[in-house]
């Protein structure tokens, strides 16, 4: 009858302590549960937050310059205008921080050149007026020429139109980061340009 109390006694015991171990073992196993999907929910979180950025819309202007009467668009929520230069060819563009930039300007063809002339001038040793705008690609075609290339950390991009007796030019300068956003503003800006 001892032996029997014992051995029961023991048994109850050993039951306890097993279900204690299985109970805090599941609020292990439920903290982890609950973290791993608290980590799930903010990685969802940032994820839309990043393609929110990634698809924000632009909204686009149109820039008048008068004295050549050219237009431009430009995406006001991305670039800011700058203010027109002194002798009223052309405008800057540039993004917040000042990293990159649109420029759209005209000029009047004074050594009356033609356009195979101003673009053999403007890519001479596939360089683009400087020696550290490093060409690597070119274009002429009919009235027009383009060429783009790295500078420095920089891409720069730019399209040159002579009509009648004035060159027109979109040149763009912008980090690599930024590259989904200009390739947007380069086919936009340069498909009716200068025409307004």
């Amino acid at each position: 009858m001892r032996i029997s109390r014992v051995f029961f006694f023991l048994l109850i015991t050993g039951l306890f302590v097993a279900c204690s171990e299985i109970e805090g073992d599941g609020s292990a196993q439920s903290e982890e549960i609950e973290e791993t999907s608290e980590d799930i929910v903010e990685e969802e979180n940032n994820s839309e937050l990043e393609v929110e950025d990634a698809d924000v819309k632009m909204v686009w202007i149109t820039y008048h310059n008068q004295r050549f009467d050219f237009c431009v668009d430009y995406p006001s929520n991305f670039l800011t205008l700058q203010g027109e230069s002194e002798n009223h060819d052309g405008n800057t563009f540039s993004n917040a921080n000042g990293s990159s930039e649109m420029r759209a300007s005209g000029i009047y063809n004074a050594l009356d050149e033609t356009i195979a002339d101003a673009f053999e001038r403007a890519t001479e040793n596939d360089r683009y007026y400087d020696e550290e705008k490093k060409i690597t690609y070119k274009l002429q075609k009919d009235n027009w020429f383009v060429a783009s290339g790295k500078y420095y950390e920089s891409i720069f991009y730019l399209k040159s139109i002579l009509v009648e007796d004035t060159f027109y030019t979109l040149y763009f300068e912008y980090h690599s980061s930024e590259a989904t956003q200009f390739d947007e503003i380069i086919k936009r800006t340069t498909n009716d340009f200068p025409d307004c």
